[in-house]
């Protein structure tokens, strides 16, 4: 089962510890910054772990993923843009449907503005059963909003970067 493949049945994408570090100063540095790393690292956590009610917590209505793939059956590849609440209904067919799932972040770079946040995360991703798992890693490119005291993700683009 090639990447692309396996993109089709995820329709994606506990924090590494090499993880880089927000500077020092700019908007990458605030409190806020800090507030939407923690969103982004519990969103992976949530995904990895399988946790699908708590995965859904992280995003505000009408939220979407959207990647490149070829679709089952059809001849080519063609961005495809998921709702949260069909990519959710869809992951015991995709992450739910073998014994290991894991995406993990490698590194995170934050920039917040007013209540409005971009996120690049570079991730690696395991996939598959024992004796028989596919790795890749790839980038997340995230879009969140603050509303109230909450920080939550209207968007994620994602794409690989191996085969």
């Amino acid at each position: 089962m090639g990447v692309r493949v396996l993109n089709a049945a995820l329709i994606t994408a506990t924090i590494a510890a090499s993880c880089t570090q927000a500077p020092e100063s700019g908007p990458t540095a605030s409190p806020e910054a800090g507030r939407v790393r923690s969103t982004v690292e519990s969103y992976y956590e949530a995904f990895s772990s399988r946790d699908w009610e708590r995965f859904a917590e992280h995003f505000w209505p009408g939220a979407t993923m959207t990647t490149i793939w070829m679709p089952p059956g059809e001849g080519s590849e063609r961005v495809v843009a998921t709702s949260i609440a069909d990519f959710v209904a869809q992951a015991p067919a995709g992450p739910g449907s073998r014994e290991i799932f894991e995406e993990r972040p490698t590194s995170i770079e934050v920039r917040v503005e007013a209540g409005l946040a971009q996120v690049w995360a570079r991730y690696q991703a395991r996939f598959g059963d024992p004796g028989e798992v596919l790795e890749w890693e790839g980038y997340d490119a995230f879009t969140l909003l603050k509303f109230g005291d909450e920080w939550r993700i209207t968007s994620i683009a994602y794409v690989n970067v191996t085969d």
